[in-house]
């Protein structure tokens, strides 16, 4: 790769997997030496005036972004503060910025899949920092690379899978809601989207913008973990699959912050891109294979 690409959040489970990925093709990243327990805005024109990149992906706060129900106000006034700042530092030297988004922007009223031109309605209060986020990015920082996923699986203690795994091996019946809907996604495929918009943009393509990603097949919550619990049962984490008992999605946890429809059309991704959407079934068995960091 002929950019300089600064990755910020390499000890993330999207940057590690984002790095393996990147090594298999002999690309390195630009890296911290350390990175800080905390992100503070004011070590960014630090860090960009020593490394001196072409191009910056943030991944500062992905777990926070996509694992994290129901994030403090302190945690989301931190990465904004931080984001802000990036944004104005990447502007001003004109940088390419690649950042992420959810699909908490969206209040989930639409019957059919997201697309980019859909108006952000955000869902609480993590939704409206996001699309703040979102907006400003696009806005102020004309190279800019917006890319927006639905739920992300990894294997983060006490992220999206592994609560409803530890549901799932509670040996109780489990109570999950019966119209939220979305794609799943798990963390190496979400990594392979990244790395493929970055190869493309390091060709000098002007392909600037924001794009969904929309993973092969949409899911119900409860189809999901049906399937997932025929995975626990085939590793030999459960010895028969729990029951399920739907329920109306008002009365989880999750419709105070999540949208009730969270599909995403991936098309303008493929059709710019060419980058393909895969099925998310082929990657649980690896997800369940690797143990909680």
């Amino acid at each position: 790769m002929r950019m300089r690409v600064l990755l910020l959040g390499k000890s993330s489970l999207l940057g590690r997997a984002l790095t393996v990925q990147a090594a298999a093709e002999d690309i390195e990243f630009l890296t911290l030496d350390e990175e800080p327990a905390d992100w503070q805005p004011s070590a960014i024109a630090g860090w960009l005036d020593a490394l001196q990149p072409d191009a910056v992906v943030d991944l500062a706060f992905y777990h926070q972004q996509f694992q994290v129900l129901a994030p403090t106000a302190e945690a989301l006034d931190q990465h904004t503060a931080f984001a802000r700042q990036l944004i104005a530092e990447c502007r001003q030297r004109d940088l390419l910025l690649c950042m992420l988004s959810n699909t908490r922007v969206f209040d989930g009223s639409k019957g059919q899949p997201y697309t980019e031109k859909d108006p952000l309605q955000p869902i609480g209060l993590h939704g409206a920092q996001q699309a703040a986020l979102d907006g400003l990015l696009e806005q102020c920082c004309p190279r800019h690379l917006l890319l927006r996923f639905s739920w992300v699986l990894d294997s983060s203690e006490g992220g999206l899978l592994q609560r409803l795994i530890s549901q799932l091996c509670s040996g109780e019946t489990v109570v999950l809601a019966e119209e939220w809907r979305g794609n799943p996604t798990p963390v190496a495929d979400m990594a392979r989207v990244v790395l493929s918009a970055l190869k493309q943009l390091d060709c000098a393509a002007q392909l600037y913008g924001c794009y969904h990603y929309a993973s092969g097949e949409m899911a119900s919550w409860i189809s999901f973990a049906r399937t997932l619990a025929q995975e626990l049962v085939s590793c030999g984490r459960i010895e028969r699959e729990p029951g399920i008992e739907p329920v109306a999605f008002e009365t989880q946890p999750a419709a105070a912050v999540e949208p009730r429809n969270a599909v995403l059309s991936g098309r303008r991704l493929l059709h710019v891109f060419g980058i393909k959407p895969r099925t998310w079934r082929i990657g649980l068995p690896e997800l369940l294979d690797k143990k909680i960091p």
